[in-house]
């Protein structure tokens, strides 16, 4: 799994990443000219000034999982932009469902999320399906996807030149949550993680929360692989 090389020491040429700051997720963008991949759609109002700075008129979508903060701009880049979106089947399923995509419960669990302190408004949405599905993997362009069902049964990671963008798995410092809506200890133990275990030390991963960081002992360690 080869990794591009950068201005800053041992990180590869990085994607743009834009956080949410309603959920603290992340929204990766590929510029490839006049077009632009972009994994996990957090928020309109984050990735808007992007795409308008850019230029770009074309978008391909790909995402992780299912779940309301990773796919939280949808619907309108959708009426914006020229979009394909590509999801597994699974995924394709659960975001048309406002249990399944968690967005009837995301008030709440900001709610606690925030320590109780003050809510912040979250109105349930679903979004159509995919445009391209897939059962176990695909390929597009330079990407690969993968099914990886655990934390959803929708979850997926996406491969681009070595670097594994895997969405709600590999937290760095958090362990996979197999509690929320789609999730299954059952299927993590059996797909997710033996899949997870053989990537290489050194590899890159960008993960749907918090800062990209290498593949080492430590997180191993932390998500028991």
């Amino acid at each position: 799994m080869a990794l591009r090389s950068s201005g800053r020491p041992g990180i590869p040429d990085a994607p743009c990443r834009l956080v949410d700051p309603v959920t603290d997720s992340n929204c990766y963008l590929i510029r490839q000219g006049k077009q632009c991949v972009l994994i996990d759609p957090n928020a309109f109002s984050v990735i808007k000034p992007v795409l308008q700075k850019w230029n770009i008129s074309r978008l391909l979508v790909l995402l992780t999982h299912e779940h309301c903060d990773h796919i939280g701009g949808l619907n309108e880049l959708r009426a914006n932009y020229h979009t394909i979106v590509a999801a597994s089947s699974a995924c394709s399923t659960g975001m048309q469902n406002a249990r399944e995509n968690m967005s009837r419960q995301m008030e709440l669990f900001l709610y606690f999320k925030n320590g109780q302190t003050k809510i912040t408004p979250y109105r349930p949405f679903t979004c159509r399906a995919a445009d391209i599905q897939f059962g176990d993997e695909i390929r597009l362009r330079d990407f690969s996807m993968k099914a990886l069902p655990g934390h959803t049964h929708g979850s997926s990671v996406i491969l681009y030149e070595g670097a594994v963008f895997c969405g709600d798995y590999l937290l760095p410092e958090d362990k996979v949550v197999t509690r929320l809506p789609g999730g299954s200890d059952e299927e993590y133990e059996r797909f997710a993680k033996p899949w997870l275990r053989q990537i290489p030390d050194g590899t890159w991963i960008f993960p749907g929360h918090g800062e990209p960081f290498p593949m080492n002992q430590e997180v191993r360690c932390l998500h028991d692989l």
